[in-house]
């Protein structure tokens, strides 16, 4: 994940056009691509809490399918609430960084036969924690924990426990990066252009689902 180091950062439309048609340069897009934004669509669901039976409503979301990369900051304007999956094959020609079976804890063999791949751009209205996936924050945004999910380790990022904007990167089930203590894994080439892309600095963190 690539998050904000500033918790209320909103980008502009055409700023995440810019970023993802940079990664198209980079060659770090997925394959065979589709482009979809989903956006609150005025309902909600209600289900119930497997665990303390307490019941939830989600606001529902509607997906648009976009023709192409230039269609995304027009499908934009407007929404404080969203996310921009482009999703497809991978790996990419040149993928962020390389990923493992879960079960190859020696990461001995990078897998780089076919593969899901997406990434996707989320905005929401307002900042969410990043610490209690999607729990509305309570408390300051300094110290993100994330888990290393070859050892259950802790990992403390700085400026990382919430967000109203942050990147994913995902990958096909049981796919997993190298991670030992530091959860900075993507080259500086994916850095350099979110930074200029967005005018603003970002720290990296992990969701390992």
């Amino acid at each position: 994940m690539l998050i904000p180091d500033r918790p209320d950062f909103v980008p502009k439309p055409a700023q995440v056009t810019a970023f993802l048609e940079g990664l198209i340069k980079l060659g770090s897009t997925p394959l065979e691509a589709t482009i979809r934004i989903a956006k609150l669509s005025g309902k909600v669901r209600t289900g119930r809490n497997a665990f303390t039976g307490e019941t939830i409503t989600i606001p529902a979301r509607e997906f648009v399918s976009l023709p192409d990369i230039r269609a995304i900051s027009h499908g934009l304007q407007g929404l404080d609430d969203y996310t921009v999956y482009f999703s497809g094959q991978g790996p990419a020609e040149h993928p962020p960084f390389k990923v493992y079976m879960a079960s190859d804890p020696q990461w001995q063999s990078e897998i780089g036969t076919a593969q899901w791949y997406e990434v996707n751009c989320n905005l929401r209205e307002s900042s969410v924690s990043l610490n209690d996936w999607m729990a509305p924050h309570t408390s300051n945004c300094s110290e993100g924990v994330f888990r290393n999910p070859w050892n259950n380790e802790t990992i403390i990022v700085q400026n990382a426990a919430c967000a109203r904007f942050w990147i994913e990167f995902m990958f096909g089930n049981w796919l997993v990066p190298k991670i030992e203590k530091s959860l900075e894994l993507l080259p500086p080439s994916i850095l350099t252009l979110a930074s200029v892309s967005f005018g603003a600095s970002f720290v990296q963190g992990g969701r390992f689902d």
